[in-house]
């Protein structure tokens, strides 16, 4: 992975100083698909058009993630889901399209879903019974979290005769310190009681809460957090934080973040990063389409 050259910059018109070394490859990446499929652009070269983008839903690799993307939208009010339409439609780079263009076709085929998370999970999946996005059990009730924080993906799935789930969050080009500082204590301020009550000492390190309730580790630890509160509903789940290997700022805050779990044991601490690349090669194994080399192609650049 480099960063793009000044010609490369131009050509594909990817300049945007405050991208780190890998959103600005993320970006050219978006951008050189883009081109290869023959679209336009708006401004920068990982935005479509927006009347194209909505029209076509180009953003989507298969006609199956197109409905679904589009179902999602639709429905998004009634559920209070924090889909933003120009990203899905138009930004090839945002984490959203990314989400549908991975975890979609599964949604539609539990086989495969199965396939996929027992292969990834061996020990933990025994059948995948549902695939859902932007997911939360309860929006606002503090018998969760109290706020409004949701999965990306939200699997369901059985293990003998135990009911489990994997709660996602999926980062790309993301840096973690998108939230501003601000936000981050507000929100904190604003739902402290719940925060603690679910930051316990078998899972977190004493003193733990000064740190993560701050960026860039707020957003990681609110997600877990969720996850450990979703297992009153369940007999079982974990917390999966989704992110390229070569996203240096998303692998320092995990590591970061691993400092304040007490314990190495992922069972124990249902907190499970792992790699982008790593999902999309077990996919590809599994499922050999077209669909699934061009997933390849767009978001690792690797040839197939």
């Amino acid at each position: 992975m480099t960063r793009p050259t000044k010609d490369e910059k131009i050509k594909f018109n990817v300049d945007y100083p405050p991208d780190t070394d890998f959103s600005a490859y993320a970006r050219l990446l978006q951008s050189k698909w883009r081109v290869r499929n023959g679209f336009g652009y708006n401004k920068y070269g990982n935005f479509l058009p927006k009347d194209f983008a909505i029209q076509t839903k180009a953003n989507f690799l298969t006609s199956k993630i197109r409905l679904l993307a589009e179902y999602e939208l639709l429905r998004k009010g009634n559920f209070g889901k924090l889909i933003k339409e120009d990203r899905m439609w138009e930004n090839l780079l945002s984490s959203q399209p990314l989400c549908f263009n991975l975890f979609g076709e599964l949604h539609f085929d539990h086989k495969l879903a199965t396939k996929f998370f027992r292969k990834l999970f061996p020990h933990r999946i025994q059948t995948v019974t549902e695939v859902l996005f932007e997911h939360s059990p309860g929006r606002g009730n503090k018998k969760f979290t109290g706020d409004h924080s949701a999965f990306d993906v939200f699997v369901e799935y059985t293990n003998g005769d135990k009911r489990g789930f994997i709660g996602i969050e999926v980062k790309y080009a993301e840096s973690l310190k998108e939230e501003q500082e601000k936000t981050a204590q507000a929100t904190f301020n604003k739902h402290e009681t719940e925060y603690t009550r679910l930051t316990t000492s078998d899972i977190f390190c004493d003193g733990a809460i000064e740190t993560l309730r701050k960026t860039p580790l707020s957003q990681i630890w609110r997600d877990h957090l969720l996850s450990l509160a979703t297992r009153q509903l369940y007999d079982e789940g974990f917390f999966v934080f989704l992110f390229p290997s070569q996203n240096k700022q998303c692998q320092i805050g995990v590591d970061d973040y691993k400092k304040y779990i007490s314990s190495d044991n992922e069972e124990k601490s249902g907190f499970y990063p792992r790699h982008l690349e790593d999902f999309i090669s077990t996919l590809q194994d599994i499922i050999n389409a077209d669909w699934t080399n061009e997933l390849r192609r767009r978001y690792l650049g690797d040839d197939v």
